[in-house]
């Protein structure tokens, strides 16, 4: 169970950024004109700069399938190197250490005294998306990140369009008059649809959401608590929610305290006496 719970949730491990106050932002903005080139360029330009970040006793909620659990952790994360995040207890034991590398991840189970390393397979075989490095630290980061994996994100967020909708700047993969054709005619097999909901004047992103018609697969991340860092804004809370053909769950993740370009990390060191799990060459 531990395992499942570790593969799940960190779909939906959060960044946010510096120590955290409780003064959230909370005003709707307002929309202009602009275009999606301008879009992607303010959204960009709201970026929290860092090159580590520190997130200290996160708490996080995980329901899989009406099973609910509980857990804590730390993470760091070294920006384009890795991330290390530590799950334990509300009673302080780690129960397990993972680090995510470009092309590899490595899985230290301190129950078990056993530690695999694997490809980003691993998480595809148990997220409702494929995911791969980048895409999970644009995710943490609160960032834009185009959808199916591709080799230049830039690129192909510049085929992405933008709509007006309920107070938000929407940025979808499909241009919405062609997507609403389609759903008409019932045409969406193997159609891939990737929005963004970003908050106007701010440009933050607010939710991001994936549905993949092909496998009748939903994802839904949500960011809330939106806090004053460094020059702009980063949420502390992340609301993930996800179905595929009836396997469904949800995670909640609140970030207390965190650190940017601090002096904290996170250390990770394989023990000999643990069993090796080699996945890369199965």
């Amino acid at each position: 169970m531990v395992s499942r719970l570790l593969k799940i949730g960190f779909l939906g491990l959060l960044l946010f950024g510096c120590r955290s106050s409780k003064e959230f932002y909370s005003n709707t903005g307002t929309l202009k004109n602009i275009t999606d080139a301008k879009l992607i360029k303010n959204t960009e330009e709201n970026y929290v700069p860092f090159n580590s970040v520190f997130f200290k006793k996160f708490h996080a909620e995980i329901v899989l399938n009406g099973d609910k659990k509980s857990f804590r952790g730390n993470m760091f994360i070294e920006r384009d190197h890795s991330i290390v995040v530590s799950i334990y207890t509300l009673m302080n034991i780690e129960l397990v250490r993972v680090r995510f590398q470009p092309d590899l991840v490595e899985i230290m189970d301190r129950t078990k005294k056993e530690y695999t390393k694997s490809d980003y397979r691993l998480l595809w075989k148990k997220f409702m998306v494929e995911l791969d490095y980048h895409m999970l630290q644009d995710i943490l980061l609160n960032e834009l990140y185009a959808y199916p994996i591709g080799d230049n994100i830039r690129l192909d967020l510049k085929k992405y369009k933008h709509d007006r909708k309920a107070n938000m700047y929407t940025f979808q993969s499909i241009k919405k008059g062609r997507f609403s054709r389609l759903y008409r005619k019932e045409s969406t097999d193997g159609i891939i649809l990737h929005e963004f909901s970003i908050l106007p004047e701010v440009f933050k992103v607010s939710k991001s959401y994936i549905k993949d018609f092909g496998s009748n697969t939903s994802v839904n991340i949500e960011y809330d608590n939106f806090t004053q860092i460094q020059s702009s804004l980063m949420p502390n809370k992340i609301m993930i929610n996800g179905n595929r053909d009836g396997d469904c769950f949800s995670l909640n993740i609140y970030f207390p305290t965190i650190d940017i370009t601090g002096n904290n990390s996170i250390g990770f060191k394989v023990s000999k006496k643990y069993d090796v799990k080699d996945l890369l060459h199965e």
